[in-house]
């Protein structure tokens, strides 16, 4: 772990791949295709991806104070996730309700983690 990472980012990141396991897991059970074990697991590294990116631009245009070059980085990773979701789903490589349940999880992980870590007041 780096010195800018926060410890409660990789307990994220831990409980966001535990969840991944199993949607997809769960996904393969249900659908019995690998489409949607290889959906579930591109949304979920793809949104834990966009999360990590969000967090390093946010950071830097805080403490920086350069907002222009932030918002174009922001630009760019929305591109990069836009394209790449596109690419994937068209391509048939991927389940799209299984790509965007692996997109969503890291939404579930931060609502459980930050109930948590509101709770601790």
């Amino acid at each position: 772990m780096d010195e800018g990472t926060p410890k409660n980012t990789w307990s994220l990141e831990l409980a966001s791949f535990a969840l991944v396991a199993g949607v997809s897991f769960i996904g393969w059970l249900i659908s019995g295709s690998y489409k949607a074990v290889i959906g579930v697991w591109t949304g979920g590294l793809v949104s834990i991806i966009n999360f990590n990116w969000l967090r390093m631009i946010v950071k830097g245009a805080l403490t920086q104070g350069r907002a222009a070059r932030y918002a174009a980085s922001y630009l760019l990773k929305f591109l990069f996730v836009m394209v790449f979701a596109t690419l994937l789903i068209y391509s048939g490589l991927a389940d799209p309700l299984a790509f965007l349940a692996g997109f969503t999880i890291i939404v579930l992980t931060v609502s459980f983690k930050g109930h948590k870590f509101l709770d601790r007041s």
